[in-house]
């Protein structure tokens, strides 16, 4: 799903209104809260439960290549 869209300005803050079936599709709520992360020039939402659950999984696997580190250099 792409759409453009332009920004408006909000108090001292420039917003984006994220259209209902973008909401609908993340499962988002008024209140919902929302991880925001800019990566190069590209912003990327999604859920706060979302980037937790990628955080841990990200740190897991850290945690595994680094145990088997030796096994590995070895395989190579």
């Amino acid at each position: 799903m792409v759409m453009l869209k332009q920004t408006i300005t909000v108090d001292d803050s420039v917003s984006i209104c994220i259209p209902q079936e973008i909401v609908e599709a993340l499962g988002f709520t008024p209140g919902s809260q929302i991880n925001l992360e800019v990566v190069g020039h590209t912003l990327i939402i999604r859920s706060a439960t979302e980037a937790q659950r990628a955080e841990d999984f990200i740190q897991t696997f850290g945690s595994i290549l680094e145990r088997r580190k030796s096994a590995y250099e070895e395989l190579a």
